[in-house]
Order: structure tokens, then C-alpha cells, then sequence
């Protein structure tokens, strides 16, 4: 595994969510065409629920620029 060459600063999270993979699937496609500039570091998937039926979720780890607030 090769390093990540970047400050905490400058990493953003995201978690989505759907009730079946097709739509999780469907929510990630809209999210990186929204984020095409964005460089995707990880994406993890999991699952919780009850034995009725699971949730997805899916955590994207990207890099953004960093923001700088001024007084």
C-alpha cells in the first residue's frame, strides 16, 4: 500500500445510504459525477440492520482544498 500524500486537512468525508445495492450503487454514481474533481482516497462499505432487511452504507474518503477562514 502506497502512502497518501496529504494533510488531515485537507481529507472530507461522506457517508451514503440506500436499502438495497442497486440504489447504493446508483447514489455512488451520482456522487462521483457530482465530485469528478475530486480524488477518491478510500471507499468502504458496511452493512447494518435488522434480519428484515440491511443498510448499506458506503464511506468515501476524498481530498478537497483546503479552506481558510479569514478575521
Amino acid at each position: 500500500m502506497s502512502a497518501v500524500n496529504t494533510s488531515a486537512s485537507y481529507l472530507r468525508t461522506t457517508i451514503l445510504s440506500a436499502g438495497n445495492p442497486d440504489d447504493l450503487d446508483s447514489q455512488a454514481d451520482q456522487w462521483l459525477n457530482d465530485h469528478i474533481a475530486s480524488e477518491v482516497v478510500s471507499m468502504q462499505l458496511a452493512a447494518a440492520g435488522s434480519e428484515a432487511g440491511d443498510t448499506l452504507y458506503l464511506l468515501i474518503v476524498y481530498k478537497d482544498e483546503r479552506r481558510v477562514r479569514r478575521a
